[in-house]
């Protein structure tokens, strides 16, 4: 009796691994240079889910394997980073963008960061030189100062300003992971709920500096799921 069941539980697993097994299936595809009728080569593809990666050849194809669901990644130098999800058994064409895109964003953002910088550096000039935040060693110092750091009117707002921008660095550093762009490309959702579900499904900053591309698209994946079912009713909860 006990040596059938090992047989039994022997067999029902080797089952299991050939039914997943089966699920697996080659996807194979060309990639493109967005807007060019130009085939781009050593793009590096990568399934996430199964650690799984392959190069596209000089003509711009590559092979991978994959199931229903999976999500492909394709990552090349000066291109962005692009994301398809696998819907069924078919070859597929692939379009990357030049990150000219990408490089105005870092102008936007480095001028940003320059801006709040700025401003802080008005607040200094006005002699808040610790941002209202004085430590032990300013006490020391000069308890005048540290008097003033705590108390002042200045420093107040300056202490109230560098909050703000911790916040809005914070947010710049999730727009680089977390924007539209992205978002479209995994969940395929109308542009009429877009705006709806990125304000809701905001993932927090110390979130998103930990997680890998994976993780990312996971969060996206589970979010839209929920949102689909609850989108009159829109209390997400924590899916990650």
């Amino acid at each position: 009796m006990y040596l059938r069941g090992i047989v039994l539980f022997f067999f029902c697993t080797l089952f299991t691994l050939c039914a997943a097994a089966q699920q697996l299936f080659t996807v194979s595809g060309i990639i493109y240079k967005k807007s060019y009728n130009e085939r781009v080569a050593q793009v590096n593809v990568t399934n996430a889910a199964r650690k799984l990666s392959a190069m596209s050849d000089n003509q711009g194809i590559f092979h991978i394997q994959a199931a229903k669901g999976d999500t492909l990644l394709f990552k090349k130098d000066e291109f962005t980073t692009e994301f398809f999800v696998i819907s069924g058994t078919y070859d597929i064409n692939v379009y990357m963008r030049p990150v000219i895109v990408l490089k105005e964003v870092t102008v936007r953002e480095q001028s940003r960061k320059q801006e709040l910088n700025d401003a802080l550096n008005q607040y200094r000039k006005q002699g808040s030189f610790y941002d209202g935040k004085p430590t032990a060693l300013s006490f020391l110092a000069s308890p005048v100062t540290g008097v003033y750091e705590l108390f002042g009117k200045t420093p107040n707002r300056a202490r109230h300003f560098k909050e703000y921008t911790k916040n809005e660095l914070e947010q710049l550093e999730i727009n680089k992971k977390y924007n539209k762009t992205i978002v479209k490309q995994i969940t395929k959702m109308p542009d009429e709920d877009l705006d709806g579900f990125m304000h809701t499904f905001t993932p927090a900053y110390e979130d998103v500096k930990e997680w890998t591309d994976y993780e990312l698209i996971n969060y996206i994946k589970k979010s839209y799921e929920y949102y689909k079912v609850n989108k009159n009713n829109l209390q997400p909860p924590k899916l990650y």
